[in-house]
This record gives C-alpha cells, sequence and structure tokens, in this order.
C-alpha cells in the first residue's frame, strides 16, 4: 500500500451534474445583482454593465478551453498550480499557485464576512463575530463530511437562487412591457453612445473575471469526479459559458427595467436594494436578501473546498508541510487539517471589515495572473513539449486560442487597481521568499507533484 493510501484516499463521488452545481456555487449566480450598482452608476461603466460582463464572458472561454487541455493531461487535484508545474517550470508553478492560493483563502473570508455585515443591519441583536463564526463552522462541517454532501447542498441552495434570477427577469421585462414594451428590445441597453467610454468597460471586465474562477473550481475536484476525462470538459465550459449567458441576460433586463440607473442610483454598493422599489416590486428586496445569504455561504463552502484541495496538492509534493497539508482523514476521505485551516482563517473576516474592498480587489489580481499562466502552460505543453504543431487544427487549439486568451487577460490586468496590485506583489514577495529558502536559493527543483489515484 503506498503512502497516500495509508493516508486516506478521496473517494469518486461527483456525477457531472454535481460537478457543474459546485462550479455554480462558487461563482454564485447572484453575484451578478451584487456587482449591478457598482458597475452600473456612472462611476462604474456609466450603464454598461451587460457590456462589460459580454466581454468577461468571451475573455474567460478562451480560458476556460484552456483549462479543459490541461485537465486532461493532468487529472489531479492541485488545477493550476499542477499544471504551470509540470508544462512550464516547478518554480513558476509553486509562485503560480501560491498567487491563486491567496484568492481561494480570501474568498471564504469575505463571503462570511459579507453574510455578518448584512445580517447584522436586518438583525442587530446578532453580533457580527457571532454570525461568522457560525458560518464558518457549519461550511467546515459540510465540508469534513464529504463533497458530495456539500455538492448536493450547493445545488438546492443554487436551484433557489436560479430561480430568483428567473423572476426578476420576468419581473424587469413585465414591467417594461407595462410601459413600453418595445423597450424589451433596446440596443441601449449593451451600448449607450452618450456615456460609453471603453477605459471603464475594460476596469470592470477586469474585475468581473473573478465573477467567473467557477470553472476553475471545478478542476480541483478532478480526483473527486467518476470519469474525469469524459465529464471535466463539459462542466468547465458549462460552467463558464451558462454563467456568462445567464449574467448577461439578467444584467440586461435590470438596464431595460431601470435605464436611467446610471445617473439615479445614490448607493453603489446597494443599487440592487434600489432597483426593486424603482420598479414597483419592493418585496423582492428582502427576497434577494434571504437567496444571497445563502449564495454567499455556498460560494464560501464552495471555496473552502476547492482551497483545501490545492493545499492537498501541494502538501502532496512537498512545497508545504506534508504531514499537516497533505493528509486525507481515513475516516471522513477529505483533508480535514486543510478545512480546518481555511476555516480559522475564514473567521478572520472580523478583523478585516474596514479593509473588505481590499481584500475583494486581491482576488482579481491572483486570478488574473493564474489564469495567464494556464494559457502559457496549454502552448508550451501541447505546441512545444508535445510538437503538436502540423496543421491548422492543432495551431489553432494549442496556440492561437491559449495565445488569445494569455493576451486579453493581460491587458485585463493592467486595469486591476493599483492597490490591488501592491498587495498582490507583496503575497507573491512573500512566496518567493518561502520558495528561496525551500530550495536553497534556487539551487533545488520543487519536489515532483505524484498522481497517484
Amino acid at each position: 500500500m503506498n503512502e497516500l493510501q495509508n493516508q486516506g484516499e478521496l473517494k469518486r463521488t461527483l456525477s457531472l451534474p454535481l460537478l457543474i452545481g459546485f462550479g455554480l456555487a462558487y461563482l454564485a449566480p447572484t453575484v451578478v445583482f451584487n456587482y449591478y450598482g457598482i458597475w452600473t452608476a456612472d462611476s462604474g461603466t456609466g450603464g454598461h454593465y451587460p457590456l462589460a460582463l459580454l466581454i468577461t464572458t468571451v475573455l474567460m472561454t478562451f480560458t476556460a478551453y484552456s483549462y479543459t487541455r490541461m485537465v486532461k493531461e493532468y487529472p489531479t487535484a492541485g488545477s493550476a498550480y499542477v499544471y504551470v508545474n509540470k508544462s512550464v517550470q516547478p518554480h513558476i508553478g509553486f509562485l503560480t499557485g501560491w498567487v491563486m492560493l491567496l484568492d481561494y483563502l480570501l474568498l471564504p473570508m469575505v463571503c462570511y464576512l459579507l453574510i455578518g455585515i448584512y445580517v447584522n443591519e436586518y438583525f442587530p441583536v446578532l453580533p457580527v463575530w457571532v454570525i461568522v463564526v457560525g458560518c464558518a463552522a457549519l461550511g467546515a462541517i459540510f465540508n469534513i463530511i464529504g463533497v458530495k454532501t456539500a455538492s448536493i447542498v450547493d445545488s438546492i441552495i443554487i436551484a433557489a437562487q436560479l430561480i430568483f434570477t428567473l423572476v426578476t427577469i420576468i419581473l424587469c421585462v413585465m414591467y417594461v412591457c407595462g410601459t413600453d414594451a418595445l423597450s424589451v428590445f433596446s440596443a441601449r441597453a449593451i451600448v449607450n453612445p452618450e456615456t460609453f467610454d471603453m477605459s471603464t468597460v475594460l476596469n470592470a471586465a477586469a474585475i468581473l473575471c473573478v465573477s467567473f474562477v467557477g470553472f476553475d473550481a471545478v478542476t480541483t475536484m478532478a480526483e473527486e469526479t467518476k470519469d474525469p476525462q469524459k465529464a471535466m470538459t463539459p462542466a468547465i465550459m458549462g460552467v463558464c459559458i451558462g454563467a456568462g449567458i445567464m449574467f448577461f441576460i439578467t444584467a440586461y433586463a435590470l438596464n431595460i427595467a431601470w435605464p436611467e440607473a446610471h445617473t439615479q442610483i445614490t448607493d453603489p454598493d446597494t443599487g440592487i436594494y434600489e432597483l426593486y422599489p424603482a420598479i414597483g416590486y419592493g418585496w423582492a428586496a428582502d427576497v434577494f436578501f434571504v437567496v444571497d445569504e445563502f449564495a454567499s455561504f455556498v460560494c464560501a463552502m464552495a471555496g473552502m473546498g476547492a482551497v483545501s484541495r490545492i493545499l492537498l496538492g501541494m502538501g502532496r509534493d512537498n512545497i508545504l508541510p506534508k504531514k499537516f497539508f497533505g493528509s486525507v482523514s481515513k475516516k471522513w476521505n477529505t483533508p480535514v487539517k486543510n478545512i480546518l485551516l481555511v476555516s480559522v482563517i475564514g473567521c478572520t473576516g472580523i478583523f478585516y471589515a474596514d479593509n473588505l474592498i481590499g481584500a475583494a480587489e486581491l482576488v482579481s489580481f491572483g486570478c488574473i495572473l493564474g489564469f495567464i499562466m494556464v494559457n502559457i502552460s496549454v502552448i508550451l505543453h501541447f505546441y512545444k513539449h508535445k510538437g503538436l504543431r502540423a496543421g491548422a487544427k492543432n495551431k489553432i487549439m494549442y496556440l492561437i486560442a491559449p495565445g488569445i486568451g494569455a493576451a486579453v487577460l493581460i491587458i485585463a490586468f493592467i486595469f486591476v487597481g493599483k492597490g490591488a496590485k501592491i498587495l498582490g506583489c507583496i503575497w507573491l514577495a512573500i512566496g518567493l521568499a518561502y520558495l528561496a529558502i525551500k530550495t536553497k536559493g534556487f539551487k533545488e527543483l520543487p519536489p515532483e507533484m505524484t498522481f497517484e489515484e
């Protein structure tokens, strides 16, 4: 029996529907409403939220395609870290995993903090810290019990989000039809020449990339998926394109219902709560509150599951201490130690209420850099190392498509906020210093990843 078996193995329990459910839970379908006010107001895109989402969907489709290529080559926990480690260079692979690790670690913390703040607003008797700690504990329990149980819970709450989203779209269309039915089809809801500014739209698209990280989270579950060779590609592309279409249609419906929103929203952070009264359905704001809080919880829970698997992959590689990070519980068949660690980090959200924006912006820094490296890994792995260069098909699949994916993400990265870049570079510097110590001044390569099933 090998060492991994001694530690316990991850069970292959996820079917394609549960896998897609996990990805959708990670990106949280109702996130389109959370960003509505921020990117609709004149301080954001001046009413071009649907266009920003459409551009983001196109950008992410190229990267999602690159993920489908790499996960077939390396169907194991670790995601971008593994792909870059094996296809580009081990040191760079570590740094890629390190920078994306920050995103995964912070996402549950941000979600729990948001729940704490909003629930406290509705129920002041409940302190923020009690809500944050309680949610973190509950999320840990679901993940320790097993990813299949967590995915089933995710699927139930995702259904509620999708139903609410559909109801909102119907309410918007009903409102428009009651005033001017022809406005249901409005080019100005996508591009308004009077307020259009490409730089603000691209800035929004760069940040909105974070809303699509669900397809990346799907790849971290490769070892727990039934027949990953067949399930991963439709799951990854389904989550990316499906979410993009849903986000665009929803944002378009919101725009046609309240075309003056970009000048009339008083508080962009809570703009969605202003929309429902503006179109005569104030009760929907309360329903949204309930659905969104559950959505934030399952997003945090999915994030906890994903980062625990990334830590597992890095622990098996002995990049992080193997005894702690590389172990799987024999009883639960899940990486319990990693889950508990991420839960503790999630609880620290109570100390970061004054810097929530800074923490949230870091997610875009890490995910864009990680996505760029995955696209590059496709080019190096298939086009260079495997020599798949002959024929137009190979050039499109392994050079042009990932090349476009990397190029557009580099452009998007330019529009990431300066504060996020500074904080992200500090985190990257810490990782570089740790790697230098671990490899004795880069004289040694990091230990190779093993792929035992």
